[in-house]
Formats: C-alpha cells, structure tokens, sequence
C-alpha cells in the first residue's frame, strides 16, 4: 500500500531530513508532530494558528500572471517548456497529456518530495486541463 502524504508534509520532510534516506516511519512521525504541533490538521491543511505565526505562507494563484510570476509560485515548472503551457481565463493550463507526463512514474522518480509537492499543488486546483 502506498501513503501519499499532503504538500505540507512532503516538504517538512525533506527540510528536516536534510539528505537522509526518508522512511515510512519518519514520514508518520513528522505527520503527528506537525498535527500535535497545531500546523496542520489531520487533513494537512494549514491551521490558522501556522498562517497567522508565518510558519505556513499561504498562497494564492492570482489571474493574469506573467510567466515568471507563475514559475515564482511553482518553481518545478522551470524544468518544463513554456509551449506545453496556455493561459486559458487568466490562468496557466495545460493539456491532458502534459498531466499524464507530470504524473507518470518516469518523471516523477527524478523529482524531490518537494517539487512532487507543487505539481500536485497546481494540479489540485485545476478543474479541467485543456
């Protein structure tokens, strides 16, 4: 069986871990003390009380913004092509195959738990893909 963990998670992780092999157990452990800790809730959703002492930024994609903008919030995307990218009501899309690429075993084994964590990130928050 396979866990997979919310972006929050992931990525406190791979901060603490600090190029150690990453376990499943270590995993669990920082899941529970980010809960016990009032960072997240039991869903890895920030809590208020991580947003309002700046421990989580929260941040929200905006309409029309430029490309650079855009690769400031997803950062892992500098690694792509922007033609695989098309700004559909204000905001960058892509296309179904470009998901399945993004997703696919083969580019995902070359990526760190944090840039996992932002595709995932902008994929969540995308109804339809072009």
């Amino acid at each position: 069986m396979r866990v997979i963990y919310p972006s929050l998670v992931e990525q406190a992780v791979e901060e603490l871990a600090e190029g150690e092999k990453i376990t499943l157990d270590y995993k669990v452990q920082v899941y529970q003390a980010l809960i016990k800790d009032k960072i997240i809730d039991e869903f890895g959703f920030p809590t208020e009380y991580a947003l309002s002492q700046g421990y989580v930024e929260s941040i929200t994609e905006e309409p029309n913004l430029e490309w650079d903008e855009f690769l400031d919030m997803y950062p892992i995307f500098k690694k792509c092509d922007q033609v695989e990218f098309e700004r559909i009501n204000g905001f960058w899309e892509i296309t179904t195959d470009f998901q399945a690429k993004l997703m696919s075993d083969s580019f995902q084994a070359k990526l760190t738990n944090i840039e996992k964590a932002q595709i995932q990130e902008f994929l969540s928050g995308r109804q339809r893909a072009v």
